[in-house]
């Protein structure tokens, strides 16, 4: 019942919200107050991913379910060696 809540939650308003930039979220899995999701489109892999999943997805939550949720974890999809080379690039080739 509270992962259909959540779902219906997301349709509402948060997938709104991420549609404007692009983007769009996966509910994975809930596993009691413990929502896990993954930020795909634009948001995917974006930098902002962490802070769109807490200031966005993860109030949004708390606001319409209250004491239902307690975390929402971004399953962070990213490929390790991708990971390593966006690092070296920003670190100046380093």
């Amino acid at each position: 019942m509270l992962l259909k809540e959540i779902e219906d939650v997301v349709e509402n308003f948060i997938r709104p919200q991420l549609k404007l930039h692009g983007g769009d979220i996966r509910v994975n899995s809930v596993i009691g107050k413990t929502v896990r999701i993954t930020l795909t489109g634009n948001c995917h892999g974006c930098p902002s991913a962490q802070i769109t999943t807490e200031e966005i997805v993860e109030s949004i939550l708390k606001e319409k379910l209250g004491d239902s949720i307690d975390k929402v974890i971004l399953v962070n999809q990213v490929d390790d060696e991708l990971l390593a080379f966006a690092k070296k690039l920003l670190n100046g080739g380093e």
